[in-house]
């Protein structure tokens, strides 16, 4: 009997046979092709997003990434170096003219030797004297100022500048021909103390007229003032009627002007066209010296290094300290002077009984014995005065 065929038996396929499909698109391409649709429509939206979300952000953790640097403001370093190294080179400028100008002070021996000297008042006080000591002056400025040939020096001008602790400073005049008691030398005029004694010869002889002990001393001769007033440019004064001395060589209109050198010499020394002579110009030189000394402390000239050189030189040189006075204390009695020169302060002369009393030793001045006496108690013991300038 025939054999019918058999039909070939159909294998199983290998489970592990991925079978591959013709009718539709692979996994791959069509996940391809939605990536690129999606990249062409929403990347560029997308990093901007993320870029605007990032500015936002938190800062990044521990170690995510670094964190942007800053560049240091080097600008702003730099200008504020050069502002520190600017302000040390002035002040150290200043330091070196400040000790050239002291260096420039000349030094005399003011402090009497003797044991029963005032006992330390209220405040300070300062003994201010012109001399009439011609040593810096030619022949010629000798004649041209009117200042004549007489050798050695005697004080023509002293004033008293007391410091309080506290409150206002006061200048007080005590003209050069007082009848004072000088020691060892019996009554005679008070210029007489300085010609025959020296400045601690005078220093003692203040101090026992008024009870007041001196603390710092101050000297200046003709050629000196001369010199200081034309290393300042001049001091303006106003005056209310014209001045003409032919001893004292000024012919001065009224009205406000600038005086020289030697036109302020004469000023501040004329005495025989005033008719209260020694009283009047003591009145004058208390008001010129307060004029000068505000002009030599104005900000323009302790402030810049060049003009303070040039005034402070020209004025150390001119003058002389006496060697117990210190740098402070020189430095107070400027910025007294400064503070009486802008009303803010007392400026008087000692109350005077007699301005011509006859003597044994010419004409002088007799104080008022009580009016004095109150005046140097107020100020020995820091109280305020009530004597009218």
């Amino acid at each position: 009997m025939p054999r019918t065929p058999r039909r070939p038996q159909r294998s199983d396929p290998d489970p592990t046979e991925r079978i591959p499909r013709t009718s539709a698109p692979r996994s791959s391409e069509r996940h391809d092709r939605f990536d690129d649709g999606y990249d062409d429509q929403y990347a560029d939206g997308y990093d901007d997003r993320h870029d605007r979300d990032d500015r936002y952000a938190a800062p990044p953790r521990g170690g995510d990434r670094p964190p942007r640097r800053r560049r240091p403001r080097y600008g702003f370093r730099r200008f504020l170096a050069l502002i520190v190294l600017l302000v040390v080179a002035y002040v150290v400028t200043m330091l070196v003219v400040v000790a050239m100008v002291w260096g420039s002070v000349n030094r005399l021996d003011a402090t009497p030797d003797v044991s029963d000297r005032p006992a330390a008042a209220a405040g300070e006080n300062y003994l201010l004297v012109g001399t009439d000591s011609r040593e810096q002056l030619t022949e010629d400025q000798r004649d041209s100022f009117g200042a004549g040939f007489t050798e050695g020096h005697r004080a023509d001008t002293v004033m008293l500048l007391h410091v309080p602790t506290f409150g206002e400073p006061t200048l007080v005049s005590l003209p050069r021909d007082s009848y004072v008691e000088i020691r060892d030398a019996g009554w005679n005029k008070l210029n007489a103390a300085h010609s025959s004694g020296g400045p601690e010869l005078l220093v003692d002889t203040v101090e026992r007229a008024t009870g007041l002990p001196i603390d710092g001393y101050l000297e200046i001769g003709f050629g000196g003032f001369v010199s200081v007033v034309e290393g300042v440019g001049g001091v303006e004064m106003c005056l209310d009627d014209p001045i003409s001395d032919e001893k004292a060589h000024i012919d001065l209109p009224a009205g406000c002007q600038e005086l020289t050198g030697p036109q302020a010499l004469g000023y501040v020394r004329m005495r025989y066209s005033d008719p209260r002579g020694d009283i009047g110009r003591v009145e004058r030189q208390r008001e010129f010296l307060s004029a000068l000394v505000d002009k030599m402390v104005t900000p323009s000239t302790v402030l810049v290094p060049w003009r303070l050189h040039e005034v402070g030189t020209a004025t150390g040189s001119a003058i002389s300290l006496g060697d117990d006075t210190s740098m402070v204390e020189a430095g107070r009695m400027a910025l007294a002077m400064r503070s009486v020169a802008a009303g803010e302060g007392n400026s008087v002369t000692v109350p005077v009984a007699e301005p011509n009393y006859p003597t044994d030793v010419g004409s002088a001045v007799l104080w008022n014995e009580q009016g004095a006496s109150q005046l140097f108690t107020a100020l020995r013991q820091g109280q305020a005065i009530t004597v009218e300038p």
